[in-house]
């Protein structure tokens, strides 16, 4: 579907991919992306030599916006969408950026990342552009939960899954990955190779998550230190922030403990409501005491 989309033999002004986190939409957007902006596209999509892709290539296309969750909340706020609410030093949003016809491309083109993180204003602002398009506009939205995206917005968008390979390929493709890699990647390429490329705490993490059935209800707030203490881990090697390295463990957590034959059912939930108030600029040391005192008082 994609290959078609992206040659032109199946027209959609608005496209959405959704799909397990690493699942291969964030790779699918550019693709798509690339060959609706492309001077001279073939039947395999951009011809990758054009103008148009030269620019996308070296990351300035003029012709490109993308959009994606900002601030501590990971949240698509209305003025990406519209400038409404924008003030001067904001970027420009969308509806704007869709008004100026391409300056070196065939179309221009705008991704949404995580599309399920709209806020309200922004999904009611991007059913303006959705519903009367501009000839030459084209988007591409992405999202790891297709429930999280407004009803009036899936009608309006032809929805694309990105399913993930059967474990058997995985371990073909990735003969050096653990059985406890695979369980926390959830068979995604993606996040499978993120978890390759530095796999100690990973690893780490799945050791943490198989040991909760042997500890004591006594042992949380050193397990909640555990927990911590593997969250400064992996932003020592991947750099990406506190919030963002302790809402990656709890997702990888919830993820292993719901494929851990040992582990109670209710446990992934648990995390997973975690992960959430985490999101929602909970306070990690709170929320991690609380999440292993459940744990472990609930066994």
């Amino acid at each position: 579907m994609v290959s078609r989309l992206a040659s032109g033999e199946f027209a959609a002004h608005a496209v959405l991919l959704y799909g397990a986190p690493g699942s291969g939409k964030g790779e699918l957007a550019r693709l798509l992306a690339q060959a609706w902006l492309c001077l001279s596209p073939g039947p395999e999509g951009a011809d990758g030599t054009c103008r148009a892709c030269g620019s996308f290539e070296r990351g300035n296309s003029p012709d490109l916006l993308r959009i994606a969750p900002q601030g501590p909340s990971a949240i698509i706020a209305v003025k990406t969408i519209t400038n409404d609410k924008q003030k001067p030093d904001d970027p420009t949003p969308l509806i704007e950026f869709f008004r100026t016809l391409p300056l070196g491309s065939r179309n221009r083109v705008a991704i949404i990342e995580d599309a399920h993180r709209m806020n309200g204003d922004a999904s009611n602002a991007l059913l303006k552009t959705l519903e009367e398009p501009h000839p030459h506009a084209k988007l591409v939205l992405t999202t790891d939960s297709v429930s999280g995206v407004l009803p009036t917005i899936l009608s309006r968008c032809l929805a694309v899954a990105c399913e993930v390979p059967p474990v058997e390929a995985l371990r073909a493709q990735f003969p050096e990955a653990t059985e406890d890699d695979l369980r926390m990647a959830e068979n995604a390429p993606g996040r499978l190779r993120a978890i390759l490329g530095n796999p100690i705490p990973y690893r780490r993490l799945a050791a943490f998550g198989r040991g909760l059935t042997s500890r004591k209800p006594g042992e949380a707030l050193v397990a909640a230190e555990e927990l911590r203490s593997i969250s400064d881990a992996l932003d020592g090697v991947l750099k990406c922030g506190a919030r963002a390295a302790n809402t990656e463990v709890l997702s990888m957590l919830a993820a292993f403990l719901a494929r851990d034959p040992n582990s109670p059912a209710e446990w992934a939930q648990y995390v997973a409501e975690a992960h959430r108030r985490i999101v929602g600029n909970g306070s990690p040391g709170l929320v991690f005491d609380a999440l292993l005192s459940r744990i472990l008082l609930r066994r």
